[in-house]
């Protein structure tokens, strides 16, 4: 379809007027737009982007439900085809690495499911016994024992992360055709707390078969690997010498803040769309979006079409190994503008890596595809598209240093290094920054380059670039995408704002209705499943108490488990529903008792009372938390051993609250804002109290998480008797401290 459309193009323009074929490239990349759109907000308007923040945060132990469907796999594959038909300033790394995740997840959901679930004793045998000793001995029910289909969450998310993971990698393998780039590439995008012992052979192998497959099926459609990858044919054996290091530093010098201003651009951008787009009503907003990427794609056709005009024609080189645009150039002539945008993000990229064309790109060109590429990939951002931003970072950054190599060349340096080498050097130092990863792009730029000897280069311009970013940007593209898009993600490492605090400030806060006794009957369980109130709350504690009014957690159940208990005991099937319905007609008796005896459901509920044993839905090993261990060390259960709730208990073992993993980013994200608030308002202390000096307190210091905490306390009485709010969340109940 892509050469279909630059042929039709290129045919007008021979056969008429450059006006004709630039109406016509106009009309089909905005007809594929078109169809991408309808097929988008048609079928999974989720589709409508890479899904890489959200990728991440699946992957970091975060529950993200109607996301890997079937529906959006498919609808994001053919959209992730039609963008990049269309011509979107956009590459297709970002929807292919999800895509392969939500395969890979598809695949586990199917196989492992039965693996994971068990029929699970509902009441003890003895209570049968004891139940049936007024049973005919014949009856059928004295055999029988109630049970529930139970499925270990907590195993089965982890082999679908597995799985995800190396579905991942498979899909970066494919397209960079570098099963190596790819396992570095998933390592870092979902850090090592997230990546388990078993991952790297499975993703080995997965890879090595992804390759070797990808490879056999473009031979046997009559091609190569080579031909859908950015490689460079023509390696050198002395590509660089120590002539060129202090431009590749100042390259890297000049790149690494522009990585970080060209992120900062495409957020605002996007941040701006948001805000346009929610003015305009919610009965329009469809068609307003539709209506904006197809307007988009017609901007971004009229300006590859006419920024290419003002470029000179060339006579085509000798050598034929690097394929020109002839455009509106004469029979035997090219157009280098036209070279650059007038063609896919793969085969540009391939054109700047060339280290045979050191001459045939021309500076003033190069500055000229720079600025046009460069602003329409920053206003795309917020287009629903399923687009990827790694290409489009490696293309600026090729045209940046293309432009420092022609420079350089210009000036009469003797001894440099081919235009090439300057382009896969900007495209490594452009891609660090926005991407903020720096072993993966050393392994792709290599693998691109065909060359080993670029591996010294590309990691000093990586550091130079990525330091000089990171004093600008502390988090990459995604990072923030995850942050705005508010997706469930955990980072490794606790925020500074925890410093000094106690694992109690970390509660989630819950209304009373959440916590479950051991035995409740099916209305309120009911009930607590449709409260507005808890329909975020992912986990329940199970709490008894005692007539004194000690508090003791027995564990966790799950909503999904819940759920599952309500739906079985009010299906159509279900002795209870037959139960209710004899009763209706017949009443209560011995009859209605039998007839639950004989049941094999999968549900929870006693045969006397018709309650749920809660308890028994339930993992009874959870983690406890004293109230008075620091933050920091309590974020770290969740961050790194994998937890995702835990009971908040007093040093005497009474349960004081939960502590979740969805309620601690929840948390963590609204300490950092407010953090942040005072900084912006000169508080400058942070969550360190009003007595919070410039040193940083020790994470293990228990004198001040004692301190923050009567703070707190303070500074909440003060807000009471009228005098200023505090800005941190109120607790609305204190735990009482002992002496400082």
């Amino acid at each position: 379809v892509v050469e279909w459309k630059f042929s039709t193009m290129q045919a007008c323009i021979n056969g008429h007027s450059i006006w004709l074929g630039i109406a016509a490239f106009v009309g089909i990349c905005a007809g594929l737009a078109s169809i991408c759109m309808v097929l988008i907000f048609t079928l999974a308007p989720m589709a409508g982007s890479s899904g890489a923040p959200e990728n991440k945060g699946w992957l970091n132990g975060n529950n993200l439900p109607g996301f890997f469907t079937r529906r959006n796999m498919i609808v994001r594959q053919f959209a992730t085809m039609l963008a990049n038909m269309a011509g979107y300033p956009v590459g297709r790394e970002g929807p292919t690495v999800t895509l392969g995740s939500n395969l890979a997840t598809l695949i586990t959901h199917r196989l492992a499911l039965p693996h994971v679930t068990q029929w699970v004793e509902i009441r003890p045998r003895a209570h049968w016994k004891a139940d049936s000793e007024d049973t005919d001995a014949e009856s059928p029910g004295t055999d029988v024992h109630l049970a529930a289909l139970m499925t270990d969450e907590e195993v089965f998310f982890h082999a679908k992360r597995i799985v995800c993971t190396v579905g991942g990698a498979c899909g970066m393998a494919m397209l960079f055709d570098s099963p190596i780039g790819g396992i570095v590439y998933m390592f870092e995008e979902i850090t090592s707390s997230s990546w388990p012992m078993e991952v790297t052979l499975r993703a080995f192998v997965g890879t090595t078969v992804c390759a070797v497959l990808s490879r056999a099926l473009l031979n046997l459609c009559g091609t190569t690997t080579k031909a859908f990858v950015v490689y460079e044919f023509n390696p050198q054996p002395d590509s660089w010498s120590w002539i060129d290091m202090p431009f590749f530093i100042v390259l890297s010098g000049l790149l690494g803040p522009f990585s970080a201003w060209h992120t900062r651009a495409c957020l605002m951008v996007g941040s701006w769309r948001q805000k346009a787009m929610s003015k305009v009503s919610k009965r329009m907003q469809t068609a307003a979006k539709v209506g904006e990427a197809v307007l988009y794609i017609t901007i971004c056709a009229l300006t590859y079409t006419t920024i290419a005009l003002l470029a000179r024609c060339f006579e085509l080189p000798g050598d034929d190994t690097v394929e020109f645009v002839r455009y509106n150039c004469p029979e035997g002539q090219y157009n280098p503008v036209a070279s650059l945008l007038l063609t896919t993000s793969e085969g540009a990229v391939k054109r700047l890596f060339s280290r045979k064309n050191a001459n045939e790109l021309h500076l003033g060109n190069e500055c000229l595809a720079f600025i046009a590429y460069s602003t329409l990939n920053i206003c795309l951002t917020g287009v629903p598209v399923p687009s990827g931003n790694f290409t489009g970072s490696m293309l600026i950054g090729g045209l940046a240093g293309r432009i420092v190599g022609a420079a350089v060349r210009h000036v009469g340096v003797p001894g440099v290094a081919a235009s090439g080498i300057y382009a896969m050097i900007g495209s490594a130092a452009m891609l660090c920054g926005f991407k903020q990863m720096c072993v993966a792009v050393v392994v792709f730029i290599s693998g691109c380059a065909n060359d080993l000897n670029l591996v010294p280069p590309l990691m000093v311009s990586i550091t130079v670039a990525l330091l000089l970013n990171r004093q600008v940007n502390e988090r990459g593209f995604d990072e923030e995408q995850i942050l705005r898009k508010k997706v469930p993600f955990l980072p490794t490492e606790p925020p500074q704002a925890l410093d000094g605090m106690l694992a109690s400030e970390l509660a989630d806060q819950l209304p009373a209705s959440a916590e479950l006794p051991q035995e409740a009957e099916l209305g309120q369980v009911r009930k607590v499943l449709q409260s507005a109130d808890l329909e975020e709350c992912s986990a329940f504690p199970i709490v008894t108490e005692s007539a004194s009014g000690f508090k003791t957690c027995l564990g966790f159940t799950t909503r999904d488990r819940l759920r599952a208990a309500v739906e079985a005991a009010e299906s159509p099937e279900s002795p209870v529903t037959a139960l209710l319905s004899r009763e209706a007609e017949h009443g209560e008796g011995e009859e209605a008792d039998n007839l639950l005896r004989q049941a094999l459901v999968a549900r929870s509920f006693s045969l006397d009372s018709l309650t749920l044993h809660l308890a028994r839905l339930a993992d009874k090993n959870p983690y406890t938390v004293l109230e008075e261990m620091p933050a920091v060390r309590a974020y770290a259960l969740f961050s790194r051993a994998g937890a995702w709730a835990a009971c908040l208990i007093s040093p005497s073992g009474e349960y004081r609250g939960m502590i979740s993993k969805g309620g601690l980013i929840k948390t963590t994200r609204r300490i950092e804002e407010d953090t942040e608030l005072l900084k912006s308002f000169g508080g400058g202390g942070g969550l360190r109290g009003a007595g919070g000096g410039s040193s940083s307190p020790s994470r293990r210091s228990p004198d001040r998480g004692h301190r923050r905490q009567v703070e707190v306390a303070h500074t909440n009485d003060g807000a009471e008797s009228g005098g200023e709010a505090s800005p941190w969340p109120s607790k609305p109940d204190p735990m009482p401290v002992g002496p400082l």
